[in-house]
């Protein structure tokens, strides 16, 4: 497999892109966010995932062994406030790329940050 590499892109505007960060930032789940809402947050992640996948042309197929996946953003949030999109995009990939997203399959996350313009997702096996 190697790295296979998609992109999830931002709301297009500067106001969209920032709505984005206010809603799924970690600062929005510490705040005291409706378990309703997380859920609804959480679907709509792993739509924008699995559309990201398909643009990018990854076929479905499990990986052979375990991976490690970097997250490269570019949205103005401070590093360590991504981990609930994070997690939404790993959930989403179980069933798709990962068998699970235990310690089995999913060894490594890696957060950086880049002038991309969009949310690049790398997933490398170990």
């Amino acid at each position: 497999m190697g790295t296979i590499r998609f992109d999830i892109p931002y709301p297009p505007t500067k106001k969209g892109k920032s709505a984005f960060c206010r809603r799924f930032g970690l600062n929005a789940y510490y705040s005291g966010k409706h378990w309703a809402q997380r859920k609804k947050d959480a679907d709509e992640l792993h739509a924008l995932t699995l559309v990201a996948l398909k643009q990018a042309r990854v076929r479905r197929g499990m990986v052979r062994g375990p991976v490690s996946i970097t997250f490269a953003w570019d949205d103005g949030l401070d590093i360590d406030n991504h981990a609930a999109i994070a997690k939404a995009v790993v959930d989403a990939l179980k069933g798709y790329l990962l068998p699970d997203d235990d310690h089995r399959w999913y060894r490594q996350v890696i957060h950086r940050l880049w002038d991309g313009g969009c949310i690049r997702v790398e997933v490398t096996e170990l």
